[in-house]
């Protein structure tokens, strides 16, 4: 019985963060307040439902530094894939970064605390700390959960009906899967997902 209401809550918890980010991505003028609303509730559920996620399996020292390596090397995998773009002169999905930085990208200060604050950790929280902790709860095989994980945290970019966007959530997302799946430290990919917005948004946009 108890197994069974905690399955029902892992569903309400995926159904409820679908509906918000939908609505959050087909408002594009105040996409930046309903998605910041949405990471925080999706953080707040997390955190009631599964108190045990915050759990940490790594010292701080060593969070800093493979959250730091990994976000370096997941931004270098980033850059060679915009250059690949390039080169191939694949017009659609370039024209797709663009509007996926017009449409999308942080433009004034709130923007950026909000979502080195928020948004970042609250995915991180709820996608792998409490989704893919579910999942492991459920014995499966480790490759599958990983890949599970990065299926369940793409979907809700298909809102967004941009191609870029959902390579590019797939692809980290699976990094991100594969690194807590790994070490099981929810800090460690918090910050490598802080260190690859940083770079990217900040000091060397594609």
């Amino acid at each position: 019985m108890k197994r069974c209401a905690t399955d029902v809550r892992l569903l309400l918890g995926i159904i409820g963060a679908h509906i918000l980010i939908y609505m959050a991505y087909h408002n594009d003028a105040v996409f930046w307040y309903l998605y910041t609303a949405t990471m925080l509730f999706c953080m707040s559920y997390a955190i009631v439902n599964n108190k045990n996620n915050l759990k940490n399996s790594l010292s701080l020292t060593q969070n800093i530094l493979y959250g730091l390596l990994s976000g370096i090397i997941l931004y270098a995998l980033f850059f060679i894939g915009s250059l690949l773009i390039d080169w191939l002169q694949l017009k659609d999905l370039a024209k797709d970064v663009k509007q996926l930085y017009k449409t999308f990208s942080p433009s004034s200060l709130w923007h950026y605390l909000v979502l080195f604050s928020i948004i970042i950790p609250g995915e991180e929280i709820f996608w792998r700390g409490y989704i893919q902790k579910r999942l492991d709860d459920f014995k499966l095989q480790p490759s599958l959960i990983v890949l599970l994980s990065a299926i369940l945290y793409t979907l809700p970019m298909l809102y967004s009906q941009n191609l870029a966007l959902v390579i590019a959530g797939s692809f980290a997302g699976l990094v991100w899967a594969i690194l807590y799946q790994w070490k099981k430290s929810l800090p460690l990919v918090i910050v490598s997902h802080l260190v690859f917005d940083c770079i990217l948004l900040i000091i060397l946009p594609l």
